[in-house]
């Protein structure tokens, strides 16, 4: 495994545009609506009452395509596709996907099992996000996929919507197309990041403390290309594949046999 800084230029970009709204304190307060109990989903079925789907609109002038659910897909046996749809298979604006739980969560352990086809200039990317949108400032806990290069993923979180420059890449061995496991656990005062079983980055100090929701993104740049490569339009869909969402309380383990909370100490 190896870790980089992440640059300033593609940090300033990211920035650019994002306005930190103070935090109420009925949102401070409000832990009614965040879940306490398990979830395991394999994507048997797509289900909308779980998952949110990002229609219309992208988020920013960086990137080159917009949130469609034409861009969505469910895999033929299970799991579900978040693909990237150049101007060249849509014959007309380039398409991707997100979708988001309709849950809120605070604290706790999160577990993803995908794959993401290579691609330059695109991104695919799990994370834990609340912001303005929801009245509350800028918090975040990233996965994000870097598929200019085979199994290069950055890491970083964001308290009140600053990230101290402290973002990582870093890279992991295995079939950069394959399936890999990644799970993050949430605490009050530690973060920590795993693939496929194997620690790689734990944080304290300062770590997001109000209530956030899951994301999966998968979103390309013709701007952004230091940090996620130069955008090669591809001429076929670019497709990040799901397999299991598995979310485990605070205070519980082994909640689904795989869980990497079987087997820590």
């Amino acid at each position: 495994m190896s870790l980089q800084p992440f640059t300033t230029i593609a940090r300033m970009a990211l920035l650019a545009g994002i306005l930190v709204t103070p935090l109420s304190p009925s949102v401070a307060q409000d832990t009614s609506r965040v879940t306490t109990s398990p979830i395991l989903d394999e994507f048997e079925r797509f289900d909308r009452k779980r998952w949110y789907v990002s229609e219309g609109w992208s988020n920013g002038d960086h990137q080159n395509c917009t949130w469609s659910g034409d861009a969505l897909a469910k895999s033929q046996d299970r799991g579900v596709e978040l693909k990237f749809l150049s101007a060249d298979v849509t014959g007309g604006d380039p398409l991707c996907a997100e979708i988001q739980t309709r849950a809120w969560f605070r604290y706790g352990t999160f577990e993803v099992r995908m794959r993401t086809d290579l691609a330059s200039g695109l991104n695919a990317a799990f994370f834990l996000y609340a912001g303005p949108v929801h009245n509350q400032p800028h918090d975040e806990i990233d996965f994000e996929l870097l598929t200019k290069s085979p199994n290069l993923l950055w890491l970083n979180h964001w308290v009140d919507g600053d990230d101290r420059g402290e973002g990582e890449t870093i890279t992991f061995e295995g079939d950069p197309e394959g399936f890999h496991d990644y799970a993050l656990i949430w605490e009050p005062d530690r973060v920590r990041w795993f693939v496929d079983g194997e620690l790689v980055r734990d944080v304290t100090d300062p770590i997001p403390s109000r209530r956030m929701k899951v994301y999966f993104s998968h979103w390309g740049s013709g701007t952004l290309s230091e940090w996620m490569g130069k955008y090669e339009k591809p001429g076929t869909p670019v497709v990040m594949e799901i397999t299991r969402f598995a979310y485990t309380p605070p205070g519980m383990d082994c909640s689904f046999p795989d869980s990497i909370t079987c087997d820590l100490p």
